[in-house]
């Protein structure tokens, strides 16, 4: 019983992070817009320069990303496969373990 409640704490958290993270994506996604909008607008090689840094930026920033995301994902699935497990024993509750003299 515990350890589901603590299993559940964790994956409760984790989730709060991916969200966390999907928050962050959706922001990487407009600055990508606005990158595409820099890049139409450019007229020097300094501007130029200047947007060929700030992609390579985003680009590093959305791969750094998508790497902790899909960690995350796997981490949470492992945990809900180990309290999916726990669950599907149906092990005794503490009242049940009291009733049956197993617990004092």
């Amino acid at each position: 019983m515990l350890r589901q409640l603590m299993l559940s704490k964790k994956i409760e958290t984790l989730r709060n992070t991916l969200n966390e993270y999907l928050e962050e994506e959706t922001k990487l996604i407009t600055r990508s817009e606005e990158l595409e909008s820099a890049i139409e607008e450019v007229k020097t090689d300094e501007e130029i320069k200047a947007v060929e840094e700030e992609v390579e930026e985003l680009e590093k920033e959305k791969s750094e990303l998508k790497e902790k995301k899909s960690k995350l994902e796997g981490e949470i699935a492992e945990l809900e496969g180990e309290l999916e497990e726990l669950n599907s024993k149906n092990l005794p509750t503490l009242k049940e373990m009291k009733e049956e003299k197993i617990w004092k």
